[in-house]
């Protein structure tokens, strides 16, 4: 029998074409069953999960997987999942520090904490790694390889078996908020995570399996750094907006001196007419 697999695709009115990619490609292969499912325009992001949660289970699918509109996996990435039959599985993710870089999305129990400060908490059994062990790096932390029990994972890649998802009450997932709702002790996901847990059911996360996260760009934009990187280097355009800074140019004088060099440098380049 092959699995069949519901999709859940949370977007704001557009998919990354890596994306829509590979949900072509899975839905093709004569592997699975698939069943795609956007939820388009719905805030917040809880609401519109739960909703996939419900619509979920008006079909016969054995599986749940949800993937955010700006996220990717690699090709086998279905395969490796459904291999582990596990209860919920997901690819590993990462957050955003600004200073430290990428690092696992993946948490501890109590709200509020910092995921760098906290790194070792957030496995069964963390090896010989140190909650202070936060280097700079684009990989996992040396040591978390493999498949591991977690507490908290993010909502995006998750495989989730269907018992799952009929056990535990629809709307849980949902943020945490301080008793004056100024403030989040832990997003919808993670009060999600801490509720299969208290049913009993457990999550892993694939050390190995990278959740690739794009952001949208304006391709005018990127056209127009490629313009200027290949006319002037990047390294050029740097020293050219400090030393006008320096002589105490304001940001607009700045901006007009800089459009203006790559107007002279553009004319030696290309031919401009009269």
């Amino acid at each position: 029998m092959k699995p069949k697999i519901f999709i859940g695709v949370p977007n704001l009115g557009s998919v990354g074409t890596w994306l829509s990619a590979r949900l072509r490609e899975w839905y093709a292969s004569d592997k699975y069953q698939i069943t795609i499912v956007e939820v388009t325009g719905v805030r917040p992001l809880e609401v519109a999960l739960n909703r996939l949660l419900a619509m979920f289970l008006e079909t016969d699918c054995d599986y749940l997987f949800t993937i955010n509109d700006d996220e990717c996996l690699p090709s086998d990435a279905l395969d490796i999942l459904l291999a582990h039959d596990k209860d919920i599985v997901i690819p590993l993710g990462f957050k955003w520090n600004s200073k430290h870089g990428p690092l696992p999305c993946v948490g501890v129990r109590e709200g509020g904490k910092d995921v760098a400060e906290e790194l070792a908490d957030h496995f069964e059994t963390p090896e010989n790694i140190t909650a202070t062990e936060v280097p700079k790096y684009t990989q996992p932390v040396s040591g978390y390889q493999g498949l591991r029990k977690c507490d908290r994972v993010g909502n995006s890649g998750i495989l989730i078996k269907r018992h799952v998802i009929e056990t535990v009450p629809l709307g849980t997932f949902r943020y945490d908020l301080t008793e004056d709702r100024l403030d989040i002790n832990a997003t919808e996901d993670y009060v999600w995570c801490d509720a299969i847990r208290a049913h009993g059911f457990e999550i892993f996360v694939d050390c190995g399996l990278k959740l690739e996260h794009f952001k949208k760009v304006n391709l005018y934009t990127v056209k127009q750094l490629m313009v200027g990187e290949r006319l002037a280097g990047q390294a050029d355009m740097i020293r050219a907006i400090e030393k006008m800074k320096a002589s105490g140019a304001t940001h607009e004088q700045t901006i007009e001196g800089i459009l203006a060099w790559y107007k002279e440098r553009f004319s030696e380049v290309y031919e401009v007419e009269a």
